[in-house]
């Protein structure tokens, strides 16, 4: 989607993109990101929602090209916000609930999976929109 402002001098892109958060024993699934923007941070698997694809469809998707067999246990987002990926780049992120249920691997863009707790990630380069998914989901711990 392209929105642009009303003196058309400028124009932001904005994108909607899926992602999901999993936990297992007080833990949660990371990923280590491959690729710009943000590469070699720990970020919840995601990605862009392709022409024709739901929200749902996405995330199901993404899922399972980033990390694995993951069952969506939330059939609707249960947080959903804009933030800056550059200047005149946003992404309209559509926040999932998942759970692992079968073997999982590092794919894709990602270069590595972990489980981890909200302490470790404090000490950990985080993405910027997985501190916001988590302080707004758990409350302020990321």
């Amino acid at each position: 989607m392209v929105s642009i402002c009303s003196d058309f001098s400028d124009i932001m892109i904005l994108h909607d993109t899926a992602s999901i958060v999993i936990e297992k024993d007080g833990k949660f699934l990371l990923m280590k990101r491959g690729h710009k923007p943000e590469m070699n941070y720990w970020a919840v698997p995601g990605g862009h929602v392709d022409k024709g694809e739901t929200i749902y469809q996405a995330i199901a998707r993404e899922a399972k090209e980033e990390v694995g067999k993951i069952k969506i246990t939330s059939k609707k987002p249960v947080y959903i916000f804009i933030h800056d990926i550059e200047l005149g780049h946003r992404h309209k992120a559509h926040i999932f609930l998942g759970r692992v249920s079968g073997k999982l691997r590092a794919r894709s863009d990602a270069k590595r999976l972990g489980f981890f707790t909200t302490n470790q990630m404090k000490r950990m380069n985080v993405t910027h929109y997985t501190k916001k998914i988590f302080n707004k989901l758990y409350g302020r711990v990321v």
